[in-house]
This record gives C-alpha cells, structure tokens and sequence, in this order.
C-alpha cells in the first residue's frame, strides 16, 4: 500500500490538534474509539487524525505514553492506515542545532527513562524501533532529521540526558516511542513530526518555555504536518524501514 493512500495522524493534546484538523479540512464530528476509552478520531477519505481525549478523572488532556499506545492500537484497527505519524510538540537541543519552532522529523526513535539494568533486557528497554525512512522528503522541507526520544516526564533527569546524548536525540516528547512500539506490533509504518517548544539544554525552565512557545509551535506543526501529508500523497510510494 502506498504509504499516502491512508495516512493516521495521533496526537496527545487538543490544543496541538486542532490547528492540523483545521488546515487539514478535517470538520466532521469525531467519534469515540472505544466506549472504555476518551480517545476519539476524525476522518476523511484522505487521512485520519486519532486524538488522545481528556482524562475523565483529572479532567487535563491524557498526554504520555499510556494513552498514545491506547489511541494508537484502537486507531489502527479502526483504519487500517497506510502510515502513521506521531506529531506533537517536544523539546529540542541547542547543541544539536535545535531552535524554537524547528520541525523535525524522526529517522530513528527510542525510550530515554526505560532504564532496565539486566542484560536480557536493556535492548528492550531503549526501544530503537522502525522509522519509515522519509529522508529526502524532510530535507526537502527544511525539516531536521535525526533520533526522537521518549519519556513520562516533561523535564529530563541527568540519566535522560546520558541516554539521549548517546543516539543524539533532536526531540524529547512523551508520546512517540509508545506509538512506534504498537506500530511494529501490527507492522504499519512509522514516523514521528515534532515541533520544538523548549529547548532540553537551556537555562530556562521546561514548563515555562513550553508555555511561552506552544503557539508558535503548534501553528508550525500544523503548517508542517500538511506539507508532509501532501508530498507523501504526491510522492510517497515505496519508502525503506529503518530499524
């Protein structure tokens, strides 16, 4: 299957997802994925955007790796997609070239806080999973490429910051290696779009960065989530796994 015939977007936050629904006509009413679950999708005969939902207790939109893998798996079966792209904001480095606003877009993708101290396990704890190789069509954006890292926390512990250095991680988000994980399970192809907020090795705060710079990076995120469903539906026919 050509990977633009279906494209599924996930997502984590509704703040993040509305602008793409918008520059992507997706206007229909959503629908639940699952009655147990606050994930719900949007469709349209040329691509599909699967949100996390709210949390029902809390009441705050379920970022994390928990429900990207929910969303991810009930989507997948729902659509059956040709590709599936996590796309969120995350945290970029200054020392990699990172910068507010910069998309970038995963060539590899890993888990920084999966520290599991047993030999048979410490490959399964990275992660390290199968990234669709969409090399030229990033460069022909002007998008950066490299590893997207993943954990349950906004900040990074030195620990992270060891392991993220090791495979030169460009983005730090919480969702993306949780939605490449379910993507090997059911054998669909996976990339990772993100839009950097903060930046990992800066002094200033990570929550109050993120605050100051989600919109412009969100509404960079919705411009470059388009640019790339576009030329995967114009272009995208066979493209290599990286693994």
């Amino acid at each position: 299957m050509p990977l633009g015939e279906r494209p599924l977007i996930v997502m984590a936050m509704e703040a993040e997802a509305a602008p793409v629904r918008s520059t992507l006509n997706l206007e229909t009413q959503s629908e639940k994925l699952h009655p147990a679950f606050t994930s719900e999708i949007w469709e349209s005969t040329h691509v599909c955007l699967a949100l996390n939902g709210q949390d029902q207790r809390y009441g705050v939109d379920s970022i994390a790796s928990q429900p990207a893998a929910i969303t991810s798996m009930l989507a997948i079966e729902r659509v059956r997609p040709s590709l599936v792209i996590s796309a969120g904001t995350a945290g970029g480095f200054v020392k990699r070239g990172g910068h507010i606003g910069q998309v970038c877009l995963a060539d590899s993708c890993y888990f920084h806080d999966r520290r599991i101290q047993l030999e048979a396990f410490e490959a399964y704890g990275n992660g390290n999973y199968p990234v669709v190789d969409l090399g030229d069509i990033g460069k022909s954006l002007g998008f950066q490429l490299g590893a997207v890292s993943t954990g349950n926390a906004l900040d990074a512990t030195e620990a992270d910051l060891v392991r993220m250095d090791s495979y030169q991680a460009i983005a730090k988000d919480m969702e993306a290696a949780s939605v490449a994980w379910i993507c090997e399970q059911f054998n669909v192809p996976f990339t990772a779009l993100k839009a950097i907020t903060d930046l990992v090795d800066s002094d200033e705060s990570t929550a109050e960065q993120f605050v100051s710079n989600f919109e412009i990076a969100t509404q960079r995120l919705s411009d470059a989530t388009k640019e790339l469903i576009e030329l995967i539906t114009t272009e995208g026919e066979d493209y290599a796994i990286r693994t």
